[in-house]
């Protein structure tokens, strides 16, 4: 048997909580060390598959160089989220004196109120998202604070293109900060911003206060971040989804509710399915015949179907495929030919996006004065 692919099984059964089944698997075939790590590093767990098996219920699976080598790795993450956490705190407390309160998304959120330990999920980056009417303010206050926007061009494409512009924090080491004006791309889906901040509630994070997503928006903003992830083979968020399950009661109508407002209900029964691929006690059957992904859609995806236990298509690493699979999942058929055209032009030109110009200002070579464009504080 392929090792890897075995390796792959045993964290399946782990993430399932199906110790007894991982146990099981490592009895009849062994386990390889480099290989499991590896499968867990690749599937962006490795923190939290230690410290599962370090507690008494997972004892037993993994072999000791195993467990030295996932020690080793969540140290690491320990150190890097030690800084991001440190990072998040002073961005809030810029925002803070601005008058913003963000609401705070996916691993900085659940960190501070879904998991035992700030050590036991990665960081990638600290991901914020204000009110469109804050944007301008916001920015302001993060780059007077030290934050840095990258260089115009890049930034302007962010703009664009996405949902949310990037910055660095301030101090030698690099952590990167995303502030978000919205989930997804707004020309493809219906989600409301505004309606996001006045539904959220409280989140202490350290010494400041934010805020975080109601429950059903935080669902079903990680349903949606799994699609437009294009389905990779990372476990995090199926992680996540499983802390969120095991620590709340929740109202998963809300949740096929919000995914159909926001004009999401077929990205959203793809991602659904390949959850229930990879841990299928997550998501009731009700929700999946809630949201029913269309007879036609799965046909034209059928030929992409995945064998490997991780995946639900092959391939979804190639662009070629991404964009296939977009076109395929596409909300309104109608709509394509114009979301397509929308994609060849957003980057020919001056967008009428509010941030375009506050971005050329923050982003410009700074004057002889060594400060940001004098023309900043008209903006």
């Amino acid at each position: 048997m392929d090792p890897h692919l075995h390796a792959t099984r045993v964290l399946l059964a782990i993430v399932r909580e199906r110790f007894d089944d991982a146990r099981a698997l490592v009895r009849q075939d062994g386990l390889d060390d480099a290989a499991f790590v590896a499968a867990c590093r690749a599937s962006d767990v490795h923190p939290w598959v230690h410290a599962r098996l370090d507690r008494a219920e997972a004892a037993g699976i993994a072999g000791s160089a195993a467990l030295e080598q996932l020690a080793a790795l969540r140290a690491q993450v320990r150190r890097d989220n030690l800084l991001l956490l440190a990072r998040a705190e002073e961005a809030l407390a810029a925002l803070g004196r601005a008058g913003v309160r963000p609401v705070v998304l996916k691993g900085t959120d659940f960190l501070h109120r879904l998991y035992r330990s700030f050590d036991e999920r990665t960081l990638d980056d600290v991901d914020l998202l204000v009110r469109p009417t804050d944007l301008a303010a916001s920015l302001r206050a993060l780059v007077a604070a030290g934050f840095r926007l990258p260089d115009e061009p890049r930034a302007l494409h962010y703009v664009r293109t996405s949902h949310h512009v990037p910055l660095g924090g301030p101090g030698p080491i690099g952590v990167d900060f995303e502030l978000h004006w919205n989930l997804a791309q707004a020309g493809r889906f219906r989600i409301d911003p505004a309606a996001l901040v006045e539904r959220a509630v409280p989140l202490r994070v350290g010494s400041e206060t934010a805020l975080r997503l109601a429950s059903p928006d935080v669902v079903a903003h990680l349903v949606l971040h799994h699609f437009t992830h294009y389905f990779d083979r990372r476990l995090k968020w199926v992680v996540d989804l499983g802390c969120i399950v095991r620590a709340e009661p929740l109202d998963w109508p809300a949740v096929v509710e919000t995914l159909r407002a926001w004009g999401a209900s077929q990205p959203a029964a793809a991602a659904l399915r390949h959850i229930r691929k990879l841990a299928p006690d997550l998501v009731p059957e009700q929700v999946l015949r809630a949201l029913p992904l269309a007879p036609w859609r799965a046909a034209l995806a059928r030929p992409l179907l995945a064998s490997h236990p991780l995946e639900l298509w092959r391939g979804t690493r190639r662009r070629g495929v991404q964009l296939y699979l977009a076109a395929v999942l596409h909300e309104r058929p109608g709509d394509l030919p114009g979301w397509l055209l929308h994609r060849r032009r957003r980057e020919r030109g001056p967008s009428d996006h509010p941030l375009d110009a506050i971005v050329r200002a923050l982003a410009a070579p700074p004057d002889r004065t060594g400060r940001a464009s004098a023309a900043l504080g008209d903006r």
